[in-house]
């Protein structure tokens, strides 16, 4: 199968592609960066990975199932495997672009306590963007406007898989754990920028002191609270909400102001917080293996990204 970036780009001012960047993680297919000659066309052509593609400046067109569509700067779109698209730049304004690829079948299956807790984490990332761009795809619409600022997600993850593979296992495991937390961040901010193109919430009245959660939402939450350990599928929280899950990833952002993931990576490293107040001798890592968590380092990185500090910090300020 051809990518974007091989042949048929011959015409790349700048271009920063890397190609299976990660050997401990297969399904991270690529990572570019392009900017765009003035005679760049991409020729039709289809691929086995799930691309995330952002166009940060310049302009042209697009086209994908059958469409085309005129790209800008901050638009963001995604291509799904086996779909057959291309496009062009526009001579006088070429593309700045970047692109993350991704093989959903070199993903882990969702399942109870998978032991892979980052991979299942980008698994559910991408099964949230992914339902949602199904939904939003049913209206007729393929392009995402207004993602600017994600670029910088894109050149942190060049960044941190630029370096030559470091020898050390420790390096080596810090480094994939470091790349799957940006792709998980990365595919939240996308799953975001599609929900909120979905359109506002359906108005609700709401009683004096009344949660601001609907019935089916608030038993949802409270379930999900018994199941932080173990964090269910989309598909799974869709059908206990009785909802297609492109319909409830889309309900539960605007009921919660939060994706399904977002809102369970927050409950989960609530409840670790409260965790290491309560008990100064816990071991961090007995709390992340309790809460779903495949290791202590990939539990520090989720946590420092939420609390703005290490597990350790943590306590240290907290007195404990």
């Amino acid at each position: 199968m051809r990518r974007h970036f091989g042949p048929a780009l011959p015409q790349a001012a700048h271009l920063h592609a890397l190609e299976q960047p990660l050997q401990e993680f297969p399904a991270l297919t690529h990572v570019h960066e392009a900017i765009c000659a003035p005679a760049h066309q991409l020729l039709p052509h289809t691929h086995e990975s799930f691309e995330i593609c952002y166009i940060h400046a310049g302009r042209g067109t697009w086209f994908a199932g059958g469409r085309e569509w005129d790209l800008k700067p901050g638009d963001l779109y995604i291509t799904k495997p086996g779909e057959v698209h291309g496009g062009r730049t526009d001579p006088r304004d070429p593309y700045h672009l970047y692109v993350v690829g991704l093989d959903p079948s070199a993903l882990p299956p969702m399942g109870p306590r998978a032991l892979d807790a980052p991979a299942r984490d980008v698994a559910q990332a991408v099964d949230e963007a992914a339902a949602l761009e199904r939904g939003w795809a049913a209206l007729d619409q393929r392009v995402i406007p207004g993602a600017q600022g994600i670029e910088r997600i894109y050149r942190r993850l060049l960044a941190e898989l630029d370096p030559p593979a470091p020898a050390e296992p420790a390096a080596r495991a810090l480094r994939l754990l470091m790349t799957q937390a940006l792709l998980v961040e990365l595919l939240v901010g996308v799953a975001r920028l599609y929900a909120a193109k979905q359109g506002p919430a359906e108005p609700r009245p709401l009683a004096a002191g009344a949660r601001p959660l609907d019935d089916r939402f608030r038993e949802l939450t409270l379930w999900l609270s018994t199941r932080l350990a173990d964090p269910p599928s989309l598909s799974e929280m869709a059908a206990r909400a009785g909802l297609s899950p492109a319909h409830f990833a889309v309900r539960f952002k605007q009921q919660t102001d939060r994706t399904p993931l977002e809102y369970l990576t927050a409950a989960r490293i609530g409840e670790a917080a409260r965790r290491l107040r309560r008990a100064p001798d816990l071991d961090v890592g007995a709390v992340a293996l309790e809460l779903g968590f495949s290791s202590a380092q990939y539990f520090s990185v989720v946590f420092k990204k939420h609390m703005g500090m290490t597990p350790s910090e943590f306590r240290e300020q907290a007195g404990i």
